[in-house]
C-alpha cells in the first residue's frame, strides 16, 4: 500500500512539473486523470496543498488550508451542516446560551442568501421593524450573500450601544430597505402567561428551552386558579429550540397512544416515533402560528393540527424540519451535520413545506395600512348576494382579504365570498345569510377605519379568542 501510494504521488509530482515547464506557472494546466479509490483523491489533496504552499505568492498556513478544506466538505451538504473552526465553535456556543449582544433576530441559509426565521418580540430587531421571510443583503455595507450563518451572525453582532446597518430585501418590494438598529444584550423571555378574559387564558412561547414543558404546566395550573378553562397558546416568531421540550409539552394536549412525530434518519438507520404517555387535559386549545414559527413550533403545530386536539390559527410556518447534531471534534471546533428530517403525526413533511394553519388569518403590515386608502367605496345602493357582480363586491372582497378571509378580489360573489361573508356576519352578530346588506357594509367599513385610526388590531388573536368564546359559551 505504501509503494502504491508513492508511485501515485511520484506521478501526480511530475504530471504537475511537466505542466509547469511546459507552459509556465501562471497558465499550467495538468492533464486529466481520474481516481477509483477514495485514498488516492486524499493523497492528490495532500499533493495540491503542498503545490500551493511552494508557488502561491502569499503566505497561507496548514492550517487555514486544511480549515478551506474541511469547509468545502460541509459545502456539498444542506445549507443547515456546517463546519466550525475553534473560534467558530466558541461564538456558536454563546449564540445558544440564551444571552448575548446583538439584534436579537434568529436567521438561516437558503441557498446563497441569509433568511430571517423570526425577529425575537422586544429586541432591537423586532422594534426596528424586521420580519420573518426578510432576505439580508448587507451587513454594515458588506455584501453578505454567499457567507456561512456564522460568519452573518458575527458581523451582526457587537457590543451593546453599537450600531449595525443591516440591507434588507422583502417581499414584494423592488428596491433594499436600509434598516439601522443600535445593538442590545440579548436575554430571551422565554415564556409568559395571563388571563385575556374570563374562560380564556394566553401563553407566549418565545423559545423551547429548558424546562418550558414544565415551565408551560406551571402556567397552566396557574391560569386554571384564576378560572381558565379554555386556553390560547401563541408561537409566532418562535424559531423553535430543544424538540424533547416540544414533545412533552405536547403531552399535556394529545390523547394517550396518538402519534406526536416521526424522526426519519438515513436511509438503513430506520425511524424513531414518539407518542403521548399521558391522558391530556380537558381544555380546549388555539395555538396561533406565522411565517416565524419554525422547527419545534412547527413540530407542536403540526401534531396538534394531525391529531385533531386543537385549532391552528394564523399563517403558514416557516418550513424548518431537520435534525442537526452538534459534534466537538480534536482540533477545537465541531461540525454540524444533518442527520435526520422530522415529519408529523401524519407523516407529512415539515422542511421547506411548513404547516398550513386550519383557519388562515394574516395581521396588516405596515405596508398594507398604505393600501386601505385606495380600496373602492361601497356606494351602490344594491345588495348583491351569491352570483352578482358590482364595485360593492369588489370593494368588500378587498376589506375581507385584508382582515384575513380567503376570498378572492373578482368583483363577482363565487362561493368563496359568499362563505366569507356570512363568516363576517356571524362574527358580527348580524344576519347570516351571504347577502352584502348596508348593515354588512358599514361593519366592514367600521373594521377597517378602526385599523387607520388606532392602529393595526391583532386579527390572529381576535379570531382565536371568538373561537374559544364559542367554546365557553
Amino acid at each position: 500500500m505504501k509503494n502504491r501510494k508513492n508511485t501515485l504521488k511520484t506521478f501526480l509530482t511530475v504530471l504537475l512539473i511537466t505542466a509547469l515547464l511546459a507552459t509556465g506557472v501562471a497558465s499550467a494546466a495538468e492533464p486529466s486523470k481520474s481516481f477509483d479509490i477514495l485514498e488516492e483523491r486524499i493523497d492528490y489533496m495532500e499533493l495540491m496543498m503542498e503545490f500551493i504552499k511552494g508557488n502561491y505568492k502569499y503566505g497561507v498556513t496548514d492550517e487555514e488550508l486544511m480549515n478551506a478544506a474541511y469547509n468545502g466538505l460541509f459545502d456539498a451538504l444542506d445549507e443547515h451542516s456546517d463546519y466550525f473552526t475553534a473560534d467558530e465553535y466558541e461564538n456558536f456556543n454563546l449564540k445558544a446560551n440564551g444571552e448575548y449582544g446583538g439584534v436579537g433576530v434568529q436567521i438561516t441559509k437558503r441557498g446563497e442568501e441569509t433568511v430571517v426565521i423570526a425577529p425575537l418580540e422586544g429586541t432591537p430587531g423586532y422594534r426596528a421593524g424586521i420580519l420573518s421571510g426578510d432576505i439580508v443583503k448587507t451587513v454594515d455595507g458588506e455584501v453578505v450573500t454567499g457567507y456561512s450563518l456564522d460568519k452573518v451572525v458575527d458581523l451582526m453582532r457587537g457590543d451593546p450601544g453599537t450600531n449595525v446597518e443591516l440591507g434588507i430585501l422583502r417581499q414584494n418590494r423592488i428596491e433594499m430597505i436600509t434598516v439601522n438598529i443600535i445593538r442590545e444584550k440579548i436575554t430571551i423571555v422565554e415564556m409568559d402567561w395571563e388571563m385575556l378574559e374570563r374562560g380564556i387564558g394566553y401563553v407566549k412561547i418565545a423559545k423551547f428551552s429548558n424546562d418550558t414543558s414544565e415551565n408551560l404546566e406551571n402556567a397552566i395550573f396557574e391560569l386554571k386558579q384564576k378560572d381558565a378553562e379554555t386556553l390560547i397558546i401563541d408561537l409566532r416568531n418562535n424559531p423553535g429550540g430543544l424538540v424533547d421540550e416540544a414533545i412533552d409539552a405536547l403531552d399535556l394536549f394529545i390523547e394517550k397512544g396518538e402519534p406526536i412525530l416521526h424522526v426519519d434518519y438515513k436511509e438503513g438507520r430506520g425511524r424513531r416515533s414518539f407518542y403521548a404517555k399521558d391522558e391530556p387535559l380537558d381544555m380546549p386549545i388555539v395555538v396561533i402560528v406565522d411565517g416565524g414559527s419554525a422547527s419545534a413550533s412547527e413540530i407542536f403545530a403540526g401534531a396538534i393540527k394531525d391529531t385533531e386536539s386543537g385549532t391552528i390559527i394564523g399563517e403558514k410556518t416557516f418550513g424548518k424540519g431537520t435534525v442537526q447534531s452538534v459534534i466537538p471534534i480534536t482540533n477545537g471546533g465541531a461540525v454540524k451535520i444533518t442527520t435526520a428530517e422530522y415529519l408529523t403525526a401524519s407523516e407529512n413533511k415539515i422542511d421547506k413545506t411548513g404547516i398550513e394553519p386550519d383557519i388562515i388569518v394574516s395581521n396588516p403590515s405596515d405596508i398594507d395600512l398604505a393600501a386601505l386608502m385606495s380600496f373602492a367605496p361601497m356606494i351602490e345602493a344594491d345588495k348583491p348576494g351569491y352570483g352578482d357582480t358590482g364595485l360593492n363586491v369588489y370593494g368588500a372582497q378587498q376589506r375581507l382579504s385584508f382582515l384575513g378571509y380567503d376570498v378572492p378580489v373578482t368583483g363577482k360573489v363565487g362561493t368563496k365570498t359568499f362563505d366569507a361573508i356570512k363568516s363576517f356576519q356571524k362574527e358580527e352578530g348580524l344576519g347570516v345569510y351571504g347577502v352584502l346588506d348596508w348593515t354588512t357594509k358599514d361593519a366592514l367599513n367600521a373594521k377597517i377605519d378602526n385599523i387607520l385610526h388606532r392602529g393595526a388590531i391583532d386579527y390572529q388573536l381576535e379570531r382565536a379568542t371568538q373561537m374559544l368564546r364559542k367554546e365557553l359559551n
